[in-house]
């Protein structure tokens, strides 16, 4: 995700900075949020930290609802191929997100 909106940025792809300031940061906070957490809860889960454990399911959530509005986002654009992607990224998180259930 941070690399993701590192490239969008520094190519100068993020049109919405000039033309809708306030949405796209309320935007990239979660975002950011997310990825935070997805990393620290990884980090503390590879330790068998139950705090870890707990953040990263948490992470997980947060992940899932990222990558639905990504592809809403490129849906309404019809931009396909980056609507796949984030179809095949839901689709990977469901499966992490079962996968981890069953772990429970």
């Amino acid at each position: 995700m941070v690399g993701m909106w590192g490239i969008l940025f520094s190519t100068g792809q993020v049109n919405e900075m000039s033309t809708e300031p306030f949405r796209i940061m309320t935007h990239l906070f979660p975002e950011g949020t997310t990825a935070i957490f997805l990393i620290v809860g990884g980090l503390f889960s590879l330790k068998h930290s139950r705090f870890g454990e707990r953040l990263h399911f948490v992470s997980i959530g947060m992940l899932l609802y990222s990558v639905v509005t990504a592809g809403g986002y490129y849906l309404q654009l019809q931009e396909i191929a980056m609507t796949m992607m984030f179809g095949m990224l839901f689709l990977a998180t469901v499966v992490l997100i079962l996968s981890n259930l069953v772990i429970w």
